[in-house]
């Protein structure tokens, strides 16, 4: 991990970023200056973590360059990805509130990655100053647990089978036609509780039987109705 101390000039470029975000679009400048005050830069390598589940949350950022994921080990030893950012975006931000002040998962980088650190601090006197900014930010973390309540209720489907169509009929909603499987097969099939040998299986088969093509970690379904019912047990 590398800590970079750059000039005003160059962390006074970090502002139009984050003013891309819903959060603080339409906020001036002169209101975002104050989270710049005590930020610097961090640059992380592959396979570098950000922070780790259960550090003290103290510190936010915004990611400038590269991909992260999320991430925990459950108790069987087995890392369970919770979801990746890719730049530009916010990572933490919504934490900054809780009130048990620690990270609930760790975050590692998928590639190299530049981010910019801010502090907790500095997004609370903000949120005084800007209502907007606390009302987005209340709004964006309904939103996550919205998509949490429905990943619970995935996790609850009766059978493998049932977790990885939904999941894939999932992630087409997301990513389109063409869907990147981010976690490798371990960690999804740990994710959807189901072993490693029987993820695959489900693949082989429904490849076999023309529901999804691709290979690996990149699948294109071809048959949606098909794993929509198996995804609703009828299947």
């Amino acid at each position: 991990m590398t800590f970079l101390k750059l000039s005003m000039m160059q962390i006074k470029n970090v502002i139009p970023v984050l003013q891309q975000d819903e959060v603080f679009s339409g906020i001036a400048e002169a209101s975002l200056l104050p989270l710049l005050d005590s930020g610097f830069f961090r640059r992380l390598e592959s396979e570098e973590f950000l922070f780790r589940e259960k550090e003290c949350a103290r510190a936010w950022w915004l990611l400038l360059e590269g991909e992260l994921e999320a991430m925990r080990h459950g108790a069987d030893g087995e890392e369970r990805i919770f979801g990746h950012r890719n730049a530009p975006d916010l990572v933490a931000e919504v934490l900054m509130f809780t009130p048990a002040g620690c990270y609930p998962v760790s975050i590692r980088a998928r590639s190299a990655c530049l981010l910019f650190q801010m502090k907790r601090e500095s997004l609370h006197q903000l949120c005084e100053r800007e209502p907007r900014v606390a009302m987005r930010l209340l709004a964006r973390a309904s939103q996550r647990l919205c998509r949490r309540i429905d990943e619970v209720e995935l996790m609850a489907r009766g059978s493998g089978a049932q977790r990885l169509a939904a999941y894939l009929l999932q992630q087409r909603e997301q990513q389109g036609m063409a869907i990147e499987l981010r976690p490798n097969q371990r960690q999804l099939a740990a994710t959807l509780g189901l072993r490693a040998e029987t993820l695959n299986r489900l693949l082989s088969d429904w490849l076999r039987q023309g529901y999804v093509s691709g290979k690996r970690r990149n699948w294109q379904i071809i048959d949606a109705k098909a794993l929509d019912a198996i995804s609703q047990g009828c299947n």
